[in-house]
């Protein structure tokens, strides 16, 4: 315990050292400074649980096993270093997205054991100043290890689990697409609409894709539902339009018999990236608008259109993003997108945020009959089975995933087909929609 108490101590000081080098000297690297020394503390932490195991397997393994848990420090130096010469934007894609995903994997994958490690210590400090002024010392301290070594065993099992998991979801579980299929009674749906199918999709998220082979399974996937309309709610990328161009292509492939729609995400309105100027983020949104046109995708931006199909009319409204949230872009205009829409239409809005729909929708424009979102993408992270669900999604939005149904009025929150930050989903499967009016 004094060993470990010591080891500790020098590393505290050397942090400290360190840490008044870099301000004062290198102040540009201040951020990086304190995010590599929280993740070597994560660490070193985990590591001093960890090391007495791997005295009992033979040397390749330790120091296969000692390489793989250092490793997000490693690649956290080395990209440091690349960095300097560098910047992560213009980095390959591949090299971007998963240099970013394993540093975030391993992170999230030691909060459990830190945790459990710190309880144990705290109960073995506890056990040990007893024991100072007790005459039963070798039971108590017996007992105080057994309880130790109990958590510090749960902890390192449930990061082993966490780092299992969102490792096959980087690997597998980001692109691993499920259509959802729905079959939505609408009032007064004239008899040539029955079985209209509409296919959404929604925050593709470009800017981490690593490459085009799983777009191009995307796109095969919703063409091959026949759909009469594919509707995009938004979030095409993550902070620039360039994030766009090398996908172009496959976009182009979507084929639906009465078009492709979409809408304006958050992430679209280039407010996450850092601009030199005002106009400069200005040509960014510009470019998104000309890059939109040239897919002859009709994108809704507080307006909507009238598909005439036989002798019943389809109304799509599509607002700009609309949220509760002050954090979001709040542009959205209902009363505008559905200005001059006649009573007789069957009335289908888009909108990425889901809390638009409770907090505008049921309110004001109860003649929607069908409310289209995206945005949450179900955190990524959760369990679906046919019986429960769960994510911590829905603790930050009451409508998070799926289908919801109040008053006879339709909202459907898709899932995400792409991912932001974590570039992987587990549990959490990426998520194209079918929806069949009947």
């Amino acid at each position: 315990m004094l060993k470990k108490i010591g080891y500790s101590l020098l590393v505290v000081l050397l942090i400290i050292f360190l840490g008044y080098i870099v301000f004062k000297y290198f102040p540009g690297f201040k951020t990086p400074y304190l995010f590599t020394t929280f993740l070597i503390a994560l660490h070193f932490y985990v590591w001093t649980a960890i090391k007495t195991k791997l005295k009992k397997l033979s040397f390749i393994f330790r120091l296969l096993l000692g390489f793989v848990f250092w490793l997000p420090v490693m690649l956290l130096f080395v990209g440091g270093l690349a960095l300097i010469f560098e910047p992560l934007e213009s980095w390959p894609p591949f090299l971007r997205i998963y240099f970013i995903g394993i540093i975030f994997t391993f992170i999230v994958s030691l909060i459990l054991p830190v945790i459990f490690i710190f309880f144990a210590d705290v109960i073995r400090l506890f056990q040990a100043s007893k024991l100072f002024f007790s005459s039963k010392k070798r039971r108590k301290e017996k007992n105080a290890i057994t309880r130790k070594k109990f958590l510090v065993n749960t902890g390192l099992a449930m990061g082993g689990v966490v780092l299992g998991s969102m490792g096959f979801g980087m690997l597998h579980g980001n692109y691993d697409f499920k259509t959802f299929s729905e079959k939505l009674k609408i009032k007064n749906l004239p008899n040539d609409l029955s079985g209209f199918r509409i296919v959404q999709i929604s925050d593709f998220h470009l800017g981490t894709w690593a490459n085009k082979e799983p777009l191009i399974r995307a796109v095969e996937q919703i063409n091959a539902l026949k759909p009469d309309v594919i509707f995009f709610t938004g979030d095409l990328v993550n902070s620039i339009t360039e994030e766009a161009y090398p996908f172009y292509e496959e976009l182009m492939e979507m084929r639906a018999k009465y078009g492709v729609y979409c809408i304006l995400g958050n992430h679209d309105y280039g407010k996450y990236h850092h601009w030199d100027s005002i106009e400069e983020e200005k040509e960014n949104f510009e470019h998104l608008l000309a890059f939109y046109n040239s897919l002859d995708w009709k994108l809704l931006r507080n307006e909507n259109i009238t598909l005439h199909i036989k002798n019943a009319d389809l109304l799509i409204a599509g607002v700009e993003n609309w949220s509760i949230n002050p954090r979001f872009p709040r542009l959205g205009d209902l009363d505008k997108a559905l200005a001059g829409v006649p009573d007789s239409a069957v009335k289908l809005l888009l909108t990425h945020d889901p809390t638009h729909w409770e907090a505008e929708v049921l309110e004001h424009y109860q003649h929607i009959d069908l409310t289209l979102s995206g945005h949450t993408h179900g955190f990524q992270v959760g369990i679906e089975t046919p019986y429960f669900r769960w994510s911590p999604a829905q603790y930050l939005y009451k409508h998070w995933a799926g289908l919801y149904v109040q008053d006879g009025h339709y909202l459907y929150v898709n899932r995400g087909i792409g991912a932001i930050g974590f570039p992987g989903r587990v549990g959490i499967r990426p998520e194209i929609t079918l929806i069949e009016l009947v």
